[in-house]
Formats: structure tokens, sequence, C-alpha cells
């Protein structure tokens, strides 16, 4: 299975430009940037997943994706870099890891002990908390986490609009080491990443072998 990465270095000069149609206003604005990268392709399932960071000179953009993107006219030439990531790389059994995530819990009554006609998801905060959702991740994932020596960093809270409707995404960035131990199911997470938001760039995990 080879995979590409891509990062892009996109200055601040770039983003706060006036742009007609909203620009890098937020999230979802980054998602739509994005598939313009994979240009030729409205009707087709998102095959891809990005990071953004803010770097304090400018964002770093990853996209980890089945075929190689195109540099859309918005990122400078030189900023702009894709590497293979093929066997060679998958085949070590532990990473360093850096994981941006959006973990949620899905509740299903009140404060009071009442169901809810409909279930809704809200975000995680405490450590324990995200230390135990990160635990069941990795088993589901293939892979295997010491939740003490996990560092949970809390990130800005990231708000969107989406075809009129505003949403809100918690982010943490987990950090730390994994040990793989189904690689089948580890693979299948590098490359549709862990988590929901996955669209809004959340649950790419981001590895250096060890």
């Amino acid at each position: 299975m080879n995979l590409h990465l891509t990062r892009a270095l996109v200055p601040y000069e770039i983003t706060a430009r006036r742009w007609k149609d909203g620009g890098f206003t937020d999230s979802y604005a980054w998602h739509k940037r994005v598939w313009e990268c994979f240009p030729d392709r409205p009707a087709d399932a998102r095959d891809f997943l990005t990071r953004l960071d803010d770097t304090g000179g400018g964002f770093r953009l990853l996209i980890l994706s089945a075929s190689a993107p195109g540099k859309p006219a918005w990122c400078p030439d030189d900023s702009w870099n894709t590497a293979v990531l093929g066997d060679e790389f998958l085949a070590h059994s532990r990473y360093r890891f850096s994981l941006l995530a959006n973990p949620t819990k899905k509740i299903r009554s009140n404060g009071k002990g009442e169901l809810l006609k409909n279930s809704r998801r809200v975000p995680l905060s405490k450590r324990e908390d995200l230390l135990n959702w990160l635990t069941r991740k990795a088993a589901l994932h293939g892979f295997a986490v010491d939740p003490e020596e996990i560092r949970t960093i809390p990130r800005p809270r990231q708000p969107f609009v989406k075809a009129g409707t505003a949403g809100l995404h918690t982010a943490t960035e987990f950090v730390g080491t994994l040990k793989v131990t189904e690689p089948e199911l580890f693979h299948h997470a590098i490359q549709h990443g862990i988590g929901s938001a996955k669209a809004f760039g959340f649950g790419m995990l981001c590895l250096s072998p060890v």
C-alpha cells in the first residue's frame, strides 16, 4: 500500500486575503480548499485525511491520500512537497505519534436520567476520559499505547459553518509512542483515520518510526 503525504506551508498573508468565496475562514472552508487539490472528482467520496497546524508564521497543511494531489493555485510553488509512504515505512512495530482528534461520547439521557429521543455527542475534556477514549480507539485500530506516558494537549476549539449551520469541534492532541498489535487494522487506521470529524482535519496519525 502506497500513500502520499503532502506538506503545504501557507503564509498568513494568503489566508488573510479577501476571497470572494470565503477563502480560509474556518475548518470547513479549509476542507473545501483541499478538494481543489483533487480536481474533476466532484462526485467522489473523500479518500484523504488532513491536518492543519498554526506554526506561528503561517499554516502547515498535511494531506494523506491514496493518489498524489495537485498543487492548488493558492499555494506557493516552493511551499508544496509530496512524498510516498511505501511498505517499508509501514513495516515498523513501534512509532512515535501525534494525533489531533475530536474525542466525544454519546449521551442518551439527560441529567434526570430520562432517555432522550435523539442521542447527542458531547466533547471529552478530562484527562482520564481522554485516555480511556484513546485506549479504546487503539484496541479497535490495531495498536496499543501506555496511557501513563501519553501527553494530552488541549487545542483551540474550531468553529465552522456548513450549509448555513454553525458547528463547533473541540480538539485534543495526543502525543506518545504506540506499538502495532494488528498490522492490517493499523494500516487501515493510517489510511482512513481515527475518530470523528475527519473531513474537518481530525483523525490523521502522524508517525515516526522508533
